[in-house]
């Protein structure tokens, strides 16, 4: 099973997900790893290239899988599952994102298992082994029409 952590998880906190708690049979990658060549491209072309390469998700702490159309509706486009980290995980000091998601992978895969393709979960704020993730809707229909409507407002 295949996941991408885009550029709001640090390098570092991937390296020691795969070193520590990463199951047989899965592969965490982040954007800036050497062998994806990501860093600063677009969500719409690295999550398009992921998914066309066999990738199955993404981690990420950016609210732009979740507001923005054009990232939204490349999410229903190549059917990838979103793992979405809590809000407060962006400001907390790395050594609590780095507890946070040793704590929670395990429960990670197993969501990213049970997930249907386009759905979306985010783990609570905490770090100790209660808890579930939390389904978080994706309004894709919203997306494509926002998408559709500039597309005209450019065209005219």
């Amino acid at each position: 099973m295949r996941i991408r952590a885009d550029e709001h998880v640090s390098p570092v906190i991937v390296d020691m997900v795969r070193a520590l708690a990463l199951s047989p049979g899965w592969e965490l990658s982040s954007i800036h790893d050497k062998d994806v060549n990501g860093a600063g491209q677009s969500d719409v072309h690295w999550i398009t290239a992921f998914s066309k390469s066999g990738g199955v998700a993404i981690l990420s702490a950016d609210t732009d899988f979740q507001k923005q159309p054009p990232q939204v509706t490349a999410i229903f486009n190549t059917g990838l599952k979103v793992i979405h980290l809590p809000a407060r995980w962006c400001s907390a000091p790395r050594h609590l994102q780095a507890a946070h998601i040793l704590m929670w992978w395990k429960r990670i895969e197993r969501q990213v298992e049970a997930m249907k393709e386009r759905e979306c979960y985010r783990p609570q704020w905490n770090v100790n082994e209660e808890g579930e993730l939390t389904k978080i809707s994706l309004d894709f229909a919203n997306a494509q029409r926002k998408l559709k409507k500039a597309a005209r407002r450019s065209g005219e």
